[in-house]
């Protein structure tokens, strides 16, 4: 029902039935379905960093706890779990 016919009705005149309601349940729809898209490649862009930020801390607190011995290992291991975390939001780099 659009503004025009609520008037119309508050006024004491007959509701046009020729002309179509504007919006409805399939653009609500349509609307909605573009706002989920964009809160989960939100979320997806979100959960990405936040995997990269703790791979990079975690290797950082095992380097520093094995007093270095093992840099190139811990490297190598975090750059593997970087490249599985890389793939969470659908796009790679």
């Amino acid at each position: 029902m659009s503004i025009f016919d609520k008037v119309k009705e508050m006024l004491g005149g007959e509701k046009s039935k020729s002309v179509p309601e504007q919006g409805g349940p399939a653009a609500e729809e349509a609307a909605g379905s573009a706002q989920a898209g964009d809160v989960l490649s939100d979320f997806k862009n979100k959960a990405e960093e936040a995997a990269m930020s703790g791979i990079d801390e975690a290797a950082k607190n095992v380097d520093e706890a094995t007093g270095g011995k093992y840099t190139d290992q811990i490297n190598k291991g975090a750059e593997k779990a970087k490249d599985v975390a890389d793939k969470i939001d659908g796009e790679q780099g």
